[in-house]
């Protein structure tokens, strides 16, 4: 093997350890507060905490959402019988009409309401959202693409690209909205982590977390660890554990998009492409002014999707039981009351 290959295989292996021996230390602690009687640990307990919210008030239709969506007592297996699953799943992979953007925000807003918000649910949205986003704006998107590209041709060397083409026909501030929504409803999320709590390990009677032991060896000084904010009970920058280091990925994946998108437009302003008309050498706002034509639309959608395609490295992150280690994070849910708990299935009848 190669050295190189073999040097990063190791280094690989070594911050997978890490992070595993972490997890492990976290799984020990709660297990041992459950032993020591100073969490819950009956599901049904667990489902009856918290107070039960007014019927058809916002903090009802809240923990309707979030139970129906993110239940606490019911594995993937589970909810895959519920219909709400279905619905709540189409609803977060339509990319038109803001459809999929407008779910994400009130995803967002429900979550961080909690006050605190739960790191593992911060983790999980952030993972759903530019997974749902590498699915719907990436591959769907590319998928109708190329069968859209294959209709508007046609024969004689004739095309009519510019009605029936990819991204000809979009509305343009639906799009905008879906391309600039994808990115900083993951930023709002991502700065939001270091004052989320862990509701999660076991519940206690006391939602006080003291300092990490591990918080030392992952690198994070006094300075890092300090008063909260929002509702939490102290500020942690090591929230998230190794997701965190993709918001750098994420903001220079945006800024590569946009920087496409104009040389794109940049392209069809200045007639670069063979065989058209005479090459010009237009201002930007002339430029920027190419977004209200059918060249302008097809340079967004072309933005969009090259964005979602950057997303793949958070699909990594969908992997079973990977998550988990990979984020520090313990697994929760929300019962009917809108309250986060740990993650526990029901026992067998």
């Amino acid at each position: 093997m190669c050295e190189c290959v073999r040097y990063r295989l190791n280094g690989l292996v070594d911050i997978f350890w890490n992070d595993l021996t972490i997890f492990v230390e976290q799984m020990y602690e709660d297990q041992k507060d459950a032993v020591l009687g100073k969490a819950i640990l009956d599901v049904r307990e667990l489902g009856e905490l918290g107070t039960p919210p007014t019927c058809l008030s916002p903090s009802w239709w809240r923990a309707w959402v979030l139970f129906h969506m993110l239940p606490f007592d019911k594995s993937i297996f589970g909810q895959i019988k519920y219909p709400m699953f279905w619905v709540f799943t189409a609803i977060s992979i339509v990319p038109g009409y803001c459809i999929r953007v407008a779910f994400f925000l009130l995803l967002l807003i429900f979550i961080v309401t909690g006050c605190p918000a739960d790191e593992y649910q911060l983790t999980a949205y952030i993972i759903g959202f530019k997974g749902s986003q590498f699915i719907s704006s990436g591959l769907i998107q590319a998928c109708i693409a190329a069968v859209r590209y294959y209709l508007c041709v046609h024969p004689g060397g004739t095309h009519t690209c510019d009605r029936d083409g990819p991204g000809a026909d979009q509305d343009i501030v639906a799009g905008s909205i879906d391309f600039l929504g994808s990115c900083i409803l993951t930023w709002v999320a991502f700065f939001w982590l270091p004052c989320s709590d862990r509701s999660a390990g076991m519940r206690s009677a006391v939602d006080v977390e003291p300092k990490s032991e591990t918080d030392e060896e992952a690198g994070f000084s006094e300075r890092d660890i300090r008063g909260g904010c929002c509702g939490s009970s102290n500020y942690d920058a090591s929230r998230g554990g190794r997701l965190t280091g993709l918001l750098g990925w994420d903001v220079t994946s945006f800024l590569l998009s946009c920087g496409l998108c104009y040389l794109l437009m940049y392209e069809d302003t200045t007639h670069l492409q063979p065989e058209g008309l005479p090459a010009s050498s237009p201002n930007v706002e002339n430029v920027l002014g190419d977004v209200f034509h059918w060249e302008g639309h097809v340079a967004i959608f072309w933005a969009r999707v090259f964005y979602a395609m950057l997303s793949f490295p958070f699909v990594i992150f969908l992997i079973p039981g990977l998550s988990s280690v990979l984020t520090h994070t313990t697994p929760t849910g929300y019962n009917r009351n809108g309250l986060c708990v740990p993650f526990m299935l029901r026992p067998m009848p």
